[in-house]
């Protein structure tokens, strides 16, 4: 990283020596004052002044003279008036002198490298407000883009079950779920069908329990209170109706003690479905696991991700940290998680999955493990010795099959090209910047008006 030259600190110096302090982790003068501003606005939102109290003279007893009754409550109000005046002068001065003492400290620490989400405790993440803490993965706003847009793309699912008589709730999955941004993003999506059918069923797993701490504040904090689109169940506290709905727990992925959580009480039944729907105990998977390797880590990341974020949130564990039944030689070692969830799906049998990854190369790896995948095929009607062994043919696991960009919503430019080909396939290529996402669906795509958002062309007919 090249160094400031002296000239940037004097004038930074000369606006406020808060921008001098700020200027080795902002770079320059304009985005330091931008967060100078960030951290004034939190410390007066955090430190907001209590109320003055309210003087209430008492009326004399009965009996003595109106005039002196007068006099007196003229006597006490002035001097409760000059008392409160003297004291808000101090209480004032003490306070400003403590809101730019907690300014200089949150100022030190954003100046020394620490991540501003983590100098503000939240970070913004669509409609939520998501608690930051030490130890935790900080959400980042490609992230934000993505879950967004599943999130649009997943009320094709709610207007599908619905009209097929389907009265169960949607059940999403989010495998090291972190500040469980990911998941309450779509769980707030949701919300916008409350008061026509149930939100989703929730499940959160990760392996570190401050993560799951977190997120089970999350949950509280953007959700605990009277939330508008929240169903007004009758009798029911809000934040038992959302803790019947969602459910954060510690666990390891690689291993399948976990999947027992998902067959507790709140689960719901499945109706009169078919075999497919019978087995299928998820219908959302979502993940953004650790995805860089070892040297991208040491090389490609920023030393202030490198300092204080957890390296076990970025890095995958070495094999000698995984069960031998987790080991797959065949996969790069930052690749490892995908090829356990997908796994995990073979197992659960989502309708849709969705992955973060790293790059475009990643991207394309994990497409590449997707198509390996495969699923018994549909019999043919007429075939009166199909249910004969060996009869029985595979397909795709997957039918479809998106890379998505940093910013899925926006058109490619004209550089960037519109669909891959991975294993003699045509993989479209959703939204611009570099890849993201691997998303997969089994059945037909989702179809709303969002389904060919992010493209240059249109990949899906009209439904």
């Amino acid at each position: 990283m090249p160094r400031l030259a002296p000239s940037i600190f004097r004038r930074a110096g000369r606006i406020s020596p808060h921008l001098v302090t700020l200027l080795p982790s902002c770079r320059t003068i304009e985005s330091a004052q931008i967060e100078l501003r960030w951290i004034r606005r939190h410390v007066l939102h955090s430190s907001r002044p209590r109320a003055e109290p309210h003087v209430n003279v008492l009326s004399p007893p009965n009996g003595e003279g109106r005039d002196r009754a007068r006099s007196h409550r003229v006597r006490a109000r002035i001097g409760a008036r000059q008392r409160l005046s003297e004291n808000s002068r101090l209480h004032a001065t003490s306070r400003k002198d403590i809101t730019e003492d907690l300014v200089a400290r949150l100022v030190a620490r954003r100046g020394a490298g620490e991540p501003l989400q983590y100098v503000l405790g939240t970070q913004p993440f669509g409609d939520l407000d998501i608690l930051c803490e030490k130890g935790v993965l900080i959400p980042r706003p490609e992230t934000e883009a993505w879950a967004s847009m599943l999130g649009d793309l997943m009320l094709a699912l709610f207007h599908h079950d619905s009209a097929e008589g389907k009265g169960e709730r949607l059940r999403v999955l989010d495998l090291c779920s972190g500040t469980g941004c990911i998941g309450l993003s779509l769980y707030n999506h949701a919300m916008a069908l409350a008061r026509h059918r149930p939100p989703l069923r929730l499940f959160g797993f990760d392996v570190e329990a401050r993560a799951v701490r977190l997120a089970r504040k999350n949950m509280l904090h953007n959700f605990g209170g009277r939330h508008p689109l929240l169903p007004h169940h009758k009798g029911v506290p809000d934040v038992d109706v959302v803790e019947s709905a969602i459910t954060f727990r510690q666990a390891d992925v690689f291993t399948d003690e976990w999947m027992q959580y998902l067959d507790d009480a709140k689960a719901p039944r499945r109706g009169d479905g078919d075999e497919q729907d019978q087995s299928r105990r998820i219908d959302i998977l979502v993940s953004n696991p650790p995805y860089i390797s070892q040297r991208g880590f040491e090389v490609d990341t920023g030393r202030n991700v490198r300092n204080y974020e957890p390296k076990i949130a970025l890095v995958p564990p070495g094999p000698s940290s995984l069960p031998p039944q987790a080991v797959d030689g065949t996969c790069a070692p930052e690749d490892i998680f995908y090829t356990r969830l997908l796994d995990i799906a073979d197992v659960l049998r989502p309708r849709v999955a969705a992955f973060e990854v790293g790059d475009m190369r990643q991207a394309i790896r994990v497409v590449e493990m997707a198509i390996a995948r495969t699923r018994p095929k549909h019999r043919l009607s007429g075939d009166q010795n199909s249910e004969k062994e060996g009869n029985e043919q595979m397909a795709s696991r997957w039918d479809v099959l998106e890379i998505w960009r940093d910013w899925p919503y926006c058109q490619p430019s004209d550089t960037e090209d519109d669909v891959v080909r991975v294993c003699s396939r045509e993989v479209p290529l959703r939204g611009s910047g570099h890849g993201r996402v691997v998303f997969l669906v089994e059945g037909q795509m989702l179809r709303n008006r969002f389904t060919n958002l992010g493209f240059r062309r249109q990949f899906y007919a009209d439904s």
